[in-house]
């Protein structure tokens, strides 16, 4: 790999910061930035620095992982993955929706 996905990373930006109903002025406000950097960082124009990924990803209440996930080479076992893509879609559910999803589990 010789350069992350940015345009990637910039659409699963985009994607949590619209499930949360949250603006790109909002957004860009609380990082300190203009709004047009956070519109170049979810169209892939612009890297944002680690420092502030971790920031976006604290403001948007998730994992940094959840932005690069798809960057990593290793082998994935078959397994993993599905656990994994279950954990991913699960992590951000309310507690009500998570009980209803293992009383199904059991009954498989």
């Amino acid at each position: 790999m010789d350069e992350l996905n940015f345009q990637l990373i910039g659409e699963k930006i985009r994607e949590r910061r619209t499930a949360l109903n949250m603006k790109q002025d909002y957004l860009a406000d609380k990082l300190n930035v203009n709004p047009s950097h956070i519109s170049n960082i979810e169209c892939g124009r612009a890297h944002p620095s680690l420092c502030i990924l971790i920031r976006i990803a604290n403001l948007l209440r998730c994992s940094v992982d959840y932005f690069i996930f798809n960057e990593y080479t290793y082998q994935k076992e078959a397994s993993s993955s599905v656990d994994h893509a279950i954990l991913s879609r699960l992590q951000y559910k309310d507690n009500a929706t998570k009980e209803k999803i293992l009383k199904i589990i059991d009954i498989l």
